[in-house]
């Protein structure tokens, strides 16, 4: 929605898509061949079972596992407990074993890990991971594909992080929230008139929502643990495109109030607005880099769309897209080194990064009308919407290129993703 509203402010005119113009990337990278075993001799097959299955679903959506099938293991949980014989999981190719034991004590789940190298014919690691049973079994499964996937990636796992997204049915929009796989959805905020934009603050508790009072815009914060909802700019013009500072003090968003779209800076504990950006041009859809001290933005200044970078503290505006005439919606990479932004090239859209220097730039997925791109925190995969057959998806793919999925139902027009830091 982000790329669509900048569109329209712009005066572009939509057309159809034709041919693809994209050379998507794709890297050399290989998943890593998992073999995942659970022991349930303790506890109920059925839980087993789900606490696998969950685990497995992770695992394999990350693109950076691929877990083997157990039709294909040479040796059982009952086997393993006894003795390891690593040379039963190189026959099949199994890079990296993983030994599982849920057990039930008391009013407690908690599950025995232990990583191993079949190559190596060693153990890698080994951690106990518990949690009350008042929470979901769902919630301890991500949890142990979070520390299966940083003990092998070194990069901190997202299994237990959420998405919201806005879905559309009719003329009103829900907020809606998933767990980062598309499951247990629910509807946390309903019956906004318009919807757009929505940012999750860095402690989770609190989302900044661009909403409309019939064809009136204003910033709003929506308080999750609550679901009460308070404005915080609803100035004469435009107010849109809230984003969160890494430290959750500060946020930025688009304000027209003065004359046309700037940039502008929103302390929540004063609750003042500074004016960031000063150009006759049209800025907006802001995003802040990781350490505070940047903003990446959306600016027609030199006669099309583009993405600039500009310091928080004053500075000059550098622009960072320097390849065709249409990029818009820049969200800085968690780890800084990137930039997603929508990129159009003769009326194709496609999701793109670059380095913060504007060199090597990739294309990791094309569609139509694709809009909103949202990393995950820890910068690996990213989120986008797309329209197809008139209905908005939302799709994640791998910063490396890859097959692109959709994870939201294919019943729903759901657009506008935010992840959670």
């Amino acid at each position: 929605m982000k790329m669509l509203l900048l569109g329209l402010l712009l005066g572009f005119h939509m057309a159809t898509a034709s041919a693809v113009e994209f050379e998507v990337y794709q890297s050399s990278y290989k998943p890593l061949n998992l073999a995942l075993l659970v022991d349930t001799e303790t506890i109920e097959a059925e839980q087993g079972h789900f606490l696998q299955d969950v685990v497995t679903q992770d695992l394999d959506s990350s693109r950076s596992f691929k877990v083997l099938d157990p039709l294909s293991f040479l040796s059982d949980a009952k086997q393993v407990r006894t003795y390891i014989d690593y040379a039963d999981w190189r026959i099949i190719g199994t890079d990296v074993l993983v030994v599982t034991k849920l057990k039930s004590v008391a009013d407690t789940w908690s599950v025995a890990v232990s990583i191993h190298d079949p190559f190596s014919n060693k153990q890698l690691d080994n951690q106990v991971i518990s949690q009350a049973k008042n929470k979901p079994l769902r919630a301890l499964a991500h949890r142990v594909a979070d520390y299966i996937y940083h003990q092998q990636t070194g990069l901190p796992g997202y299994f237990t992080s959420y998405i919201l997204f806005v879905k559309k049915e009719g003329g009103q929009s829900d907020l809606m929230l998933m767990e980062h796989d598309g499951e247990a959805l629910q509807r946390v905020g309903k019956n906004f008139t318009l919807l757009l934009s929505p940012d999750v603050s860095p402690d989770r508790t609190t989302v900044a929502l661009n909403t409309y009072v019939g064809n009136k815009p204003r910033l709003e914060f929506f308080h999750l643990d609550t679901g009460k909802r308070s404005t915080f700019a609803s100035f004469k013009g435009l107010n849109s495109t809230p984003a969160f500072s890494p430290d959750g003090r500060l946020l930025a968003a688009a304000l027209s109030y003065t004359g046309n779209s700037e940039i502008h800076i929103y302390n929540i504990k004063s609750k003042k607005w500074r004016k960031f950006t000063n150009n006759p041009a049209i800025d907006t859809t802001p995003t802040w880099s990781p350490d505070g001290k940047w903003i990446a933005f959306t600016s027609n200044r030199n006669g099309s769309p583009q993405i600039y970078i500009k310091p928080v503290n004053g500075g000059k505006a550098k622009r960072i897209s320097l390849n065709g005439n249409y990029n818009t919606s820049p969200v800085w990479a968690p780890i800084g080194d990137r930039i997603a932004f929508v990129t159009k090239k003769n009326w194709e859209y496609a999701i793109a990064t670059v380095h913060i220097d504007g060199t090597g730039l990739r294309y990791l997925a094309t569609g139509n009308r694709i809009e909103s791109p949202a990393w995950s925190p820890n910068g690996q995969m990213i989120l986008y919407s797309a329209d197809d057959g008139g209905r908005k998806h939302i799709y994640n793919v791998p910063i490396w290129g890859g097959e692109a999925r959709r994870i939201t139902p294919p019943n729903m027009d759901a657009s506008d993703p935010a992840w959670s830091k």
